[in-house]
């Protein structure tokens, strides 16, 4: 192992992401597994109830982002692993929907029904938070006290003590981020958009 290994511990992600593509840097690559493999991992476990599944899943999504790692375009690695791991939980509740309905057509087998759409939702909204996390405290405070507690303009500038065009343009400044972000997801953004915003 080298010896500055530790020095990547320090780089934020949009550097690792730069050393694994342009340089081919399997240390960065690791210390991006090691940031983001157990939050990915306990959201596959949850989705999926199966611990066997919901690792071999994760590791699938780490093996092709390393194969593809000079063919992918990402700007954010946390909603980029977000969406891909999205993907592929669909994948599996397709293959586990297609069985359910085989399973029906014998004797005595009931049929349940995977909610893809709970699910999708709960990427995109972790995919956002990983968003948010980049703003500086205000503007996410703003944000949140906007979208997720459904408060009015004067309401956030009375409780931080803003006027009414600053929570104006923390909100502007929010949404902006969040359209770049996840710009390669549109169809599902605009659908958040149009709901929340």
């Amino acid at each position: 192992m080298r010896s500055d290994v530790k020095k990547y511990t320090s780089w934020d992600d949009q550097m690792l992401v730069s050393a694994m593509q342009l340089h081919s840097d399997i240390y960065a690559f690791e210390e991006i597994y090691k940031r983001h493999w157990f939050r990915l991992f306990g959201y596959a476990k949850n989705q999926l109830d199966n611990d066997q599944e919901a690792e071999e899943l994760i590791q699938s999504l780490f093996e092709k982002l390393w194969v593809n790692r000079q063919k992918v375009n990402v700007t954010n690695i946390g909603a980029y692993l977000a969406v891909a791991l999205r993907n592929s939980l669909m994948d599996v509740f397709r293959k586990r929907q297609s069985a359910l309905k085989f399973k029906a057509t014998l004797p005595g087998e009931p049929v349940s029904n995977v909610t893809e759409d709970d699910v999708n939702r709960n990427l995109l909204l972790e995919s956002i938070e990983t968003v948010l996390a980049e703003l500086p405290e205000k503007t996410r405070d703003v944000f949140q006290q906007s979208r997720y507690e459904n408060r009015s303009v004067k309401e956030i500038a009375g409780n931080l003590d803003l006027s009414e065009k600053a929570v104006e343009y923390h909100i502007t400044k929010a949404i902006k981020l969040l359209k770049q972000r996840l710009k390669g997801y549109l169809p599902t953004v605009i659908i958040f958009f149009l709901i929340f915003l």
